[in-house]
């Protein structure tokens, strides 16, 4: 009985305090991670600890059920690793490339219009989920992607396994 009372306890104060702690206690990524190339020229551009979480919060909560570790769930040729993001026409490598490519979204050579079936703000009655993105959010959930090809060499790369 004393263990079962003392487990939820300690639970009970684990939640309260991680409900206290909020973004202060985040995890904070170094700069290095968190510069990324802003457009196809080279310049660089450096988000914020805050526009990380809110890029990763947005893509865990709408993304990553088709791109789990930055892999395309629907075409698994195409993932979000940054040589594959580079190759994209328009290159999807930068940030402004990839806010172009989330408001407007292409088929990987550029020719085909995607917003019937990719999560688009050009068809937020079909992506509801996407309504109430703000051009930060935009930029957030951008930035994301383009932090995880710097902090995860593995980050949308297929996994070829031998046999």
């Amino acid at each position: 009985m004393f263990k079962k009372v003392f487990l939820m306890l300690l639970a009970g104060i684990i939640f309260a305090w991680q409900s206290f702690a909020g973004v202060a206690n985040a995890l904070s990524l170094n700069e290095d991670i968190r510069t990324v190339p802003l457009n196809e020229d080279g310049a660089k551009i450096t988000l914020s600890n805050q526009e990380a979480q809110v890029g990763s919060r947005l893509f865990v909560d709408n993304c990553a059920q088709c791109h789990i570790q930055g892999k395309t769930k629907t075409n698994p040729n195409v993932g979000l690793s940054k040589e594959a993001l580079a190759n994209a026409i328009p290159a999807r490598d930068n940030l402004l490339g990839m806010i172009d490519y989330i408001k407007h979204p292409t088929s990987y050579d550029g020719e085909e219009d995607l917003s019937l079936y990719h999560l688009s703000t050009e068809r937020p009655d079909l992506w509801s989920e996407i309504r109430n993105y703000t051009d930060e959010d935009i930029k957030a959930v951008a930035g994301y992607i383009l932090i995880q090809t710097n902090a995860d060499p593995k980050w949308g790369k297929r996994s070829l396994i031998e046999p």
